[in-house]
């Protein structure tokens, strides 16, 4: 907003990437003999040094005798830093007009949401923000850190000529009013010399408490600060790009779930319905994570966790001290360890909130877990024993229907319409004014055995065939091949690992371990093995076969050479979250493991 003919004053909320990227615009449009921030003076003499640091997020932190700890931190998308960035580029005078005394901000109330700006503009988007803060009483911190900083823009005003000022939205209003009072700039301001000042590097693992935006938000507009060809991006498209680039980097990494882009859209759905709730426009990590795990699971959203507070910019070489930072308090041994701290960059208040997630164990807990295994006490999760269970139940049925299918006869009606009136065919013979009715034929035998290929060209990848035998009636005699147990353990005597075959034989029995049993045979694969031991041990002539394609010959052949037949049902028949949850299965280290299991075992 232009004040006087030689005065730009601009209002602005901190951490907030429309802000910054207005302020940067306007640089890149105008020219300015300085530019003043609202900081707090103390902080001058090192801003600029600590700026020039970037893309490295560093802190700059005063401590006072009482050991009150103060922090700025150099947020990239900080309206005021990208502010003294613009500065550093263009080589003007940078003043900090904020006042030398520190305090706790006052938070703020809910207000618009920032993103409203780009597409209502930012002279009515201030103009709504500052209705709802409204005007400061007189005497109030506000009101006198308005005083402050119009004394400091009179005294930059009879220096330079044309000035780019930034103001925080709280003490907007009073500045400009102050401003106006003349007798402003007669007024005298004691100086603060009690605090000592530091600079750190803030921890990589604690900057989603420090900025304003995401880690990762933040680390695309550093990409795009530096690429001169590149368009500003949206926030709303990046966060749908954080889903995209969690999902191929979670493919690539395990093969074994597959986000199609159906479900991607329908977390992005759920989330913007998360979003609407919160009255906002741009989701909150909170809201990110849950419609992740709603579409993902556990696993994803773990990701998702981890991709958000991502970003690129790792301090690898640089030796100075790493500075831990929570909500509200920060620690470095420089400092004398952990201290209550104020973020003079917050606005708004921040809170934990809980999120039901196991996160992955770290690489030490791995190990301790790996020397800890007993391989010769291995026992099934009972969820998910309850899951698949339910599942062959369906599949067996399903077979028996689809037998019972390939054998309707539909015949022209005569005299009875036996077992109902045959559509299809009744319609595709509607030229000839004839109607068509089926006749079901009784059920032809039962399904015992259920077959589920998942993979048949990747036997490296399953080097753990087994069976498992039921421990009551309820369950079936299990044989398949997976994932190496000791490949991922997930806690204490916890195994996640996932299918690349099993066969399921239901009522269960006793029989010797396929895979011992085909050892000295001859099958180009591990599913080959596995359909060989389950038609041999099936008592019924019908075996359900689910696979991605059609059984082959060989695989014909070996039935019919074991009077069996099989009844292929497509893989795709079945959804993604469906196939999904039923391939990952956890192997527990012996039966007392049940009791903490669930601790560890997400959805």
């Amino acid at each position: 907003m232009k004040i006087s003919e030689q005065l730009t004053l601009i209002p602005y909320f901190h951490g907030k990437l429309v802000f910054a990227r207005q302020v940067r615009n306007l640089c890149l449009q105008n020219r300015y003999d300085c530019i003043a921030v609202d900081i707090p003076g103390i902080f001058e003499t090192d801003i600029r040094a600590a700026v020039e640091n970037l893309p490295i997020i560093s802190a700059l932190v005063a401590k006072d005798s009482d050991k009150m700890v103060y922090y700025c931190p150099i947020d990239p998308c900080d309206a005021a830093i990208e502010a003294v960035r613009q500065g550093l580029q263009n080589h003007l005078p940078v003043f900090c007009i904020g006042s030398p005394f520190l305090k706790e901000p006052s938070l703020l109330h809910s207000l618009p949401d920032e993103y409203a700006a780009t597409k209502t503009g930012f002279e009515a988007y201030n103009t709504l923000c500052l209705k709802v803060i409204g005007n400061a009483e007189s005497g109030s911190n506000e009101d006198l850190e308005g005083q402050y900083c119009a004394h400091r823009i009179h005294q930059l005003r009879s220096r330079f000529n044309n000035i780019l000022v930034l103001v925080h939205f709280s003490k907007y209003v009073r500045t400009v009013y102050h401003f106006k009072q003349e007798k402003t700039y007669n007024l005298s301001f004691p100086e603060n010399n009690d605090y000592s000042i530091h600079k750190f590097i803030i921890n990589p693992d604690h900057l989603y408490f420090a900025l304003g935006e995401l880690p990762f938000i933040t680390g695309k507009y550093e990409k795009e600060r530096y690429d001169i060809f590149s368009d500003p991006f949206d926030i709303i498209d990046t966060v749908k790009d954080l889903f995209r680039e969690t999902r191929d980097e979670y493919s690539e990494q395990d093969e074994i779930l597959e986000l199609s882009p159906v479900r991607i859209q329908t977390a992005l759905t759920y989330l913007r319905n998360l979003t609407i709730m919160t009255e906002r426009f741009i989701p909150s990590l909170f809201d990110i994570v849950e419609a992740a795990k709603g579409v993902g699971g556990n696993s994803f959203a773990v990701r998702i966790l981890k991709s958000a507070k991502y970003y690129p910019y790792i301090p690898f070489e640089k030796r100075s001290e790493i500075l831990g930072i929570g909500i509200d308090r920060v620690s470095s041994q420089s400092l004398g360890g952990v201290f209550e701290a104020v973020n003079l960059f917050r606005d708004f208040k921040m809170a934990w909130r809980t999120i039901s997630i196991k996160p992955d164990p770290v690489l030490n807990s791995k190990k301790q877990y790996k020397f800890s295994w007993n391989p010769f006490s291995m026992c099934s999760h009972v969820p998910e024993d309850i899951r698949i269970e339910r599942f062959n139940s369906y599949v067996r049925k399903k077979a028996v229907k689809i037998l019972v299918e390939d054998y309707i006869k539909s015949e022209k009606f005569s005299t009875s319409v036996k077992d109902g009136i045959d559509i299809r065919e009744t319609l595709r013979n509607w030229h000839t004014g004839g109607i068509y009715v089926k006749e079901i034929p009784p059920s032809r035998g039962k399904v015992d055995t259920v077959i589920i290929i998942f993979d048949q060209n990747h036997d490296e990848k399953y080097p753990h065939c087994t069976t498992w035998y039921a421990e009551h009636e309820n369950e079936s005699t299990l044989s398949f091949y997976a994932t190496d147990p000791y490949e991922n353990l997930t806690g204490p005597g916890i195994s996640r690992c996932y299918y690349g075959g099993l066969a399921l034989l239901y009522p269960p029995r006793n029989t010797p371990d396929i895979f011992q049993f085909t050892r000295n045979l001859q099958f180009p694969n591990l599913a080959s093995r596995l359909t060989y031991g389950a038609l041999l041990f099936s008592s019924e002539k019908s075996v359900a076969y689910i696979a991605q394609k059609k059984p082959d010959t060989q695989l014909k052949q070996m039935a019919s050479s074991l009077k069996k037949h099989l009844v292929w049902i497509p893989l795709n028949r079945f959804s993604n979250e469906t196939l999904r949850r039923l391939r990952r299965f956890h192997i527990l280290n012996g039966k007392i493991v049940r009791s903490w299991a669930n601790r560890y075992i997400g959805d």
